[in-house]
C-alpha cells in the first residue's frame, strides 16, 4: 500500500535534522545574548558606581575649589604671599577640578536618569562618551525614554 504522505523518507530526515539545527542555533543564539546582557549590566553597574564614587570625590573638592577661585579673582593675597596663587597655576587647578566635577555630575545624570539609547553611547565609551557628554553639558541635562527633560544633578 502506497504512504500516504508526499514527503519523500529521505527528505523527512534531512528535515528534522535541519530543525535539530535551527533549534539549536536559535539556543546559541539566545545564550549569547544573555551573555552579552550580563555584560552589559555589569558595564552600567561599574559605571554608575565609577559616576557616584566621582561625584563624592568632587563634591568635597568642589566648595573649596570655587571659594579658592573667587579669591584669586578678586585679587585676595594671602599672608606671605606676593601674588593672590599659592603656587603657579593654582587657579587653573581649580578651574580644571570644577570642570571634572561637573562632568563626573553629567556622568550620573546620563546613567541614572537618560534614555536607553544615550545610556549605551556612555557606557560604550570612547567618542560616543564623550559626545553624550558633550551634549548633556550643552543641553543642562538629559532626556528620559519618556521625553522628560531632567537637568544635571548637582551632587
Amino acid at each position: 500500500m502506497p504512504s500516504k504522505s508526499n514527503v519523500n523518507p529521505g527528505m523527512a530526515g534531512g528535515l528534522a535534522a535541519m530543525r535539530r539545527e535551527l533549534a539549536n542555533a536559535e539556543l546559541q543564539v539566545r545564550q549569547l545574548a544573555a551573555k552579552h546582557g550580563d555584560i552589559l549590566a555589569q558595564r552600567e553597574r561599574d559605571a554608575c558606581a565609577d559616576a557616584l564614587e566621582s561625584c563624592g570625590t568632587f563634591d568635597s573638592i568642589r566648595p573649596r575649589a570655587t571659594a579658592r577661585l573667587a579669591e584669586i579673582r578678586e585679587g585676595v593675597v594671602l599672608p606671605g604671599r606676593k601674588t593672590p596663587e599659592r603656587f603657579l597655576g593654582e587657579a587653573r587647578l581649580a578651574e580644571m577640578a570644577l570642570r571634572e566635577a561637573d562632568l563626573a555630575d553629567a556622568s550620573y545624570t546620563i546613567l541614572a536618569f537618560a534614555n536607553a539609547r544615550d545610556q549605551a553611547r556612555y557606557i560604550r565609551g570612547g567618542a560616543e562618551r564623550d559626545a553624550v557628554l558633550r551634549e548633556t553639558m550643552k543641553r543642562g541635562g538629559v532626556y528620559n525614554d519618556r521625553k522628560y527633560f531632567m537637568g544635571i544633578v548637582r551632587m
